[in-house]
């Protein structure tokens, strides 16, 4: 099946209604204040490629409707994922627990049936629900009124897409970014107008093969991206998990992303010329997504939602950009780790702030439903930053968040490992271990340690320093102490 946009003959209107008027007998809403939420996910966008963030590629990114939330409400500096990879990511955002709780470790893993997630309980406090895009979560969705979403990856041009009621795919003609912004309209646009909702837009960008359209795709072809310091690292500094990975530049296949290579030249020099196409690729898919962010901006304010409407952006996990000498994720070095975070409410959230309290992934699904005013299943972890966002730190706020990747050597040769990371350190142990989620050998264990003030791009592991030796031993003792508080015992 193929259709044109608009794509307003793609919703089940007839369902979606149905839905709407069953749920406002069962489920009256209490409180006709209660905001709604505009959840905007993206795949992969680090924040090294969103310009308020700062950082050598800001002109480059120019991120400006992205950075208009910033200015309009708040910024969080110290958001990081709990397992730097989608599938697992998404399912700690939606259920706010972590993988060996929700039980979705590895990519290719189903968020179980039943699963208690935020937007469930929106909508049994009788939010209507939608979710578009990227899903990435092998079940389809549970919970909400409608979707529309990517099967797997879903590719960028002309993008198809499950929908409710029928197993055939749905092909829509577009540019997927343009088309799953689209789709999040048509839902507000012919929602229910007396109870609130909850719309999830899930951009496929910018993940991999990090393609474009005009008149972004033209940028920079005769011009010389700035390249991260440690580009060119020889893991001289590191330990064995970074020589062994294949997540080098130089090492990226055609099927990841089309590009040009150099014959007969040193890794060096491939590794740059390899480098100018991934950034300027990255940065344009950046800028596509960007624009789309605006559409949404400029749709509640001409609907006469932008005061009442909570909007978030996030993305499912960071992404190396060169540093190390790395595309992707996975690792828990800072770019892989660190997610955007930010989010508007008018006249309720205090505009153009930064909060730097320690936060995690799996902190998202409390607060958003404090937002809402309604109260989390018991077997959600984390905990809601909600009063933060105002500038009201609680005293006993978690200084330091867990992080573990499962994953062993599955895919880009990435060594099974979990850490801490307070706010000026981070405690890394690679246990090389696949604890049956995977066939490969195991790998002999190392521990890396970073001092992030003196060390901020994790150049040298000071693991065997003897004048860290007190401040290691304290980190081993308070990532013990962590990983029994989330309940990871293994």
């Amino acid at each position: 099946m193929c259709f044109r946009r608009p794509s307003t003959c793609l919703r089940p209107l007839v369902f979606l209604g149905l839905v709407a008027f069953v749920a406002s007998l069962t489920f009256a809403d209490d409180n006709p204040q209660r905001p709604n939420i505009l959840f905007v996910l993206a795949d992969d966008h680090t924040t090294q490629a969103i310009s308020c963030y700062g950082g050598m590629l800001a002109k480059y990114a120019r991120t400006t409707n992205i950075d208009r939330l910033a200015r309009e409400g708040v910024r969080l500096t110290h958001c990081f994922c709990n397992n730097s990879i989608c599938t697992p990511s998404r399912a700690s955002i939606l259920t706010g627990q972590y993988s060996h709780r929700n039980g979705v470790f590895l990519l290719d893993q189903p968020l179980k049936k039943n699963a208690s997630t935020f937007p469930k309980l929106l909508a049994r406090a009788g939010y209507q629900t939608g979710v578009f895009g990227k899903w990435h979560l092998v079940n389809r969705p549970e919970g909400f009124d409608t979707y529309q979403v990517l099967p797997r990856q879903g590719r960028y041009q002309n993008p198809q897409f499950l929908v409710p009621d029928t197993d055939d795919l749905v092909e829509v003609e577009g540019w997927s970014t343009d088309v799953i912004a689209d789709l999040t309209m048509d839902f507000i646009r012919n929602r229910d107008t007396e109870r609130p909702f909850l719309a999830m837009c899930h951009f496929k960008a910018t993940h991999d093969p990090w393609d474009s359209r005009e008149p972004h795709k033209s940028l920079w072809l005769n011009e010389e991206i700035p390249e991260p310091e440690n580009l060119y690292d020889d893991y001289s500094g590191a330990g064995a998990a970074s020589k062994r990975t294949t997540l080098k530049l130089e090492q990226i296949n055609q099927g990841t992303f089309a590009h040009t290579r150099r014959e007969g030249v040193d890794i060096q020099t491939q590794r740059s010329h390899i480098y100018q196409q991934y950034i300027k690729a990255f940065l344009r898919c950046g800028r596509v997504l960007d624009e789309n962010v605006g559409r949404l901006l400029e749709f509640l304010e001409a609907e006469g939602l932008s005061k009442n409407t909570i909007v978030i952006y996030t993305a499912d996990q960071g992404h190396f950009l060169g540093e190390h000498g790395f595309f992707s994720k996975r690792f828990m070095y800072e770019e892989s780790l660190r997610m955007p975070f930010i989010i508007r409410y008018p006249e309720v959230l205090p505009a153009g702030q930064v909060c730097d309290s320690m936060i995690s992934n799996v902190d998202f699904a409390k607060t958003i439903l404090e937002s809402a005013g309604i109260e989390p299943a018991e077997e959600m972890q984390g905990r809601s930053f909600w009063a933060n966002l105002h500038g009201q730190n609680p005293t006993d706020w978690p200084n330091a968040i867990y992080y573990r990747y499962w994953q062993h050597r599955l895919h880009r040769n990435v060594t099974a490992h979990y850490g801490i990371r307070t706010r000026n350190e981070k405690l890394i142990y690679f246990y090389g271990e696949s604890y049956g989620l995977t066939d490969f050998e195991s790998t002999p264990p190392e521990w890396e340690y970073y001092d992030l003030a003196q060390d901020p791009h994790e150049m040298n592991n000071a693991i065997d320093d003897p004048t860290k030796q007190n401040r290691i031993e304290s980190l081993k003792q308070q990532l013990k102490q962590l990983k029994a508080e989330v309940g990871d015992l293994k």
